[in-house]
Order: C-alpha cells, then structure tokens, then sequence
C-alpha cells in the first residue's frame, strides 16, 4: 500500500490514529473538526495565560525560589486526544508557514515521536500530493499514509 487519496466524504473514516491539520484559519478542514472537538481549537487559539499575584511574585523572590515561565507559542503544535470523539486517537494542529518542506518535516517528527502510527494529513489550500509525496521521501520511504485534500 502506499500513499493514498480520500474524497471528501471518506475523509473523517475510521483508519488512521493520527489526523495531521493545518490551523485553524487555514483550512475548513480544521474548522470542521474543531466542532466535533467540542471548539478546543477555537478555545486554545484565543487563550491567554495569566500572570502570576504579586504575591506570590513576592514570595518566589523572598523564598530565592526560580520562577517558572510557560510561554505560549502559537507557532507549537497542538495535540489533542481525540479518542472519544472521532475516529482516531489524536489530532494535531500544526500551523502552516507556506513552507511545505519544513511543514513535512515537522508531521515527520511528531509522527516519529509517537512511534510511527497510522497517520492522515490533511493538506493546506494550494498543496498537491505529489509535494507532499516529495518532501516526505526526504525523510522516510515509508509511504502508508492517508491524504486529505482542502
């Protein structure tokens, strides 16, 4: 088997544990699928972290404790279990920077990092397969995977 095509009725089957989607303002895939995720796509996108009481900054300094900082970065993956609500184990959102190499790259590393499971990308407007196919190859031969186009 190798690189396959979904139309677009087939694309939310079962058959892949981890669905690959540009973010949020990118691709209507990725707003559809955020209703079936119950708008976490949405609701992380407009997440603000909060700043610490000054009290506790005060504390932290009296104490010589290090203070920990969490920046958020909109440019970081997001992953989301998604087991209970689609066909598939996790979704994740990768923000698209009109690089597809780079893009490629990075859904390479994930999908490494979670120990090469069934895997589904859905493309950003204006990407064909065959470059997808391309950039891939730079990385890997294995080619077991599932596209969806936007």
């Amino acid at each position: 088997m190798s690189l396959s095509v979904l139309s677009q009725a087939s694309a939310l089957n079962p058959g892949s544990d981890l669905w690959i989607v540009p973010d949020l303002e990118k691709s209507h895939w990725t707003t559809r699928l955020d209703w079936y995720l119950n708008f976490q796509l949405c609701k992380s996108s407009r997440h603000v972290t909060p700043n610490l009481p000054s009290f506790v900054e005060e504390v932290l300094a009296e104490t010589e404790l290090e203070k920990k900082s969490f920046p958020h970065s909109s440019e970081a993956p997001l992953m989301i279990a998604s087991e209970d609500l689609l066909p598939n184990k996790w979704v994740v959102v990768l923000p698209w920077n009109g690089d597809l190499a780079q893009w490629t790259s990075t859904i390479f590393d994930i999908w490494q990092n979670l120990k090469e499971p069934s895997l589904r990308v859905f493309l950003p407007p204006g990407q064909s397969t065959g470059n997808l196919q391309a950039a891939w190859h730079t990385h890997h031969t294995f080619e077991e995977f599932t596209v969806v186009l936007d």
